[in-house]
């Protein structure tokens, strides 16, 4: 007696798989349509997975490799299993390969680790994201009713991080907005515009003057120190140059400054919104960010060299948020793919399907 094992095969997908592989699953009989139909390619039993070796039985007898696959041999009439106990292999009737993404992934504060099932991990380096997909095969064997379900396979598209931040920035040198580029969480470029005034002598009156400072710089930015303490940081080193231009009263003229700069960065993540639709939006809960800095300059006054002290430090803190951030990868969801189907598992079908029309 022969089994329908598609009917089971998405059963059994549906009762023991984990929902987040196997969600929205296409029915047996949309499976069956396709088949019957010639959209799914009869004549790649190449396509098939045969280069595992075997490690183990199952508990229903299915040879699997140590990662958990089907063993398949490649025979003259296509591919087929052994099945522990049997000295005659079964036709492997029909495989599919459910893929689903996992997870994205942002290393933002170093790098992240991401545990697998057989006891390894694998890290995402700091800098990079990484979109984790689970694959599961599902094999289908002649006259074997419960289908061989693989152990699930996960396969990561890594992508460098780059996000574009603005804020505000307030401290020595005044108050005003600012503009930073972060590549792959390492390199940094930024500008900034502040705006201060002091008090100067206009002829006998005393009166305030502006002040303008225009400072571009970039810098080299790694992990904090202290996490479990402090929370999520970041420090980064780097010149920059800062050119202050004074009002009349103090003057006039512009100071050329050339200088460097050490900053530290605590980072905060936005929350993601409970009724986010994961399967459209794949942005991760670190994918917003918000830091608070504060940040301590150095500079050179090139023109005050061999007239009093040079030298100028500052201190400043600000806010910032990225405005723009990493793009993510283009790619499904979820998909399914129809890697073969054998002859006879098609013929069985379109008896099945005569066999229902007649009843109609």
């Amino acid at each position: 007696m022969k089994y329908n094992p598609i009917v089971f095969a998405f059963l059994a997908a549906a009762v023991f798989s984990p929902p987040r592989l196997v969600s929205e699953p296409l029915s047996a009989a949309e499976l069956s349509r396709l088949i019957l139909e010639g959209e799914v390619d009869l004549s790649s039993p190449e396509l098939v997975d045969t280069d595992g070796e075997f490690a183990r039985y199952d508990d229903l007898g299915f040879p699997e490799t140590a990662s958990g696959r089907l063993v398949v041999s490649r025979e003259s009439y296509g591919p087929a299993v052994r099945l522990r106990g049997e000295r005659t292999p079964y036709l492997l009737y029909a495989q599919y390969i459910n893929e689903q993404r996992d997870a994205v992934m942002l290393a933002r504060d170093g790098d992240f680790t991401d545990p697998l099932p057989d006891g390894t991990a694998y890290t995402v380096p700091f800098g990079f994201g990484a979109v984790k997909m689970n694959a599961v095969d599902v094999s289908l064997v002649e006259s074997i009713a419960v289908p061989h379900f693989s152990d699930n396979r996960k396969t990561y598209l890594t992508f460098p991080l780059f996000d574009l931040y603005g804020g505000v920035v307030t401290g020595s040198d005044g108050f005003g907005p600012s503009l930073r580029a972060v590549f792959r969480e390492r390199y940094t470029v930024n500008a900034s515009v502040t705006v201060a005034s002091a008090w100067a002598y206009d002829g006998d009156r005393l009166t305030r003057s502006p002040i303008a400072a225009f400072s571009a710089g970039a810098g080299f930015r790694f992990p904090g120190v202290l996490p479990d303490l402090i929370g999520p940081n970041l420090i980064t080193v780097g010149a920059d140059v800062s050119v202050r231009v004074r009002g009349g009263a103090l003057g006039g003229g512009a100071e050329f400054l050339p200088g460097a700069f050490v900053e530290i960065e605590r980072v905060f993540f936005d929350t993601v919104p409970e009724d986010r639709d994961f399967r459209l939006d794949p942005r991760p809960y670190n994918y917003r960010v918000h830091s608070v800095y504060a940040r301590l300059t150095g500079h050179l006054d090139v023109a005050g060299i061999g007239s009093g002290d040079p030298f100028r430090t500052g201190v400043s803190i600000g806010y910032r948020v990225n405005v723009i951030g990493p793009r993510i990868p283009e790619h499904e969801f979820k998909s399914t793919e129809i890697v073969y189907v054998a002859d006879e598992y098609r013929q069985d079908l379109q008896t099945q399907a005569e066999r229902r029309s007649r009843r109609e």
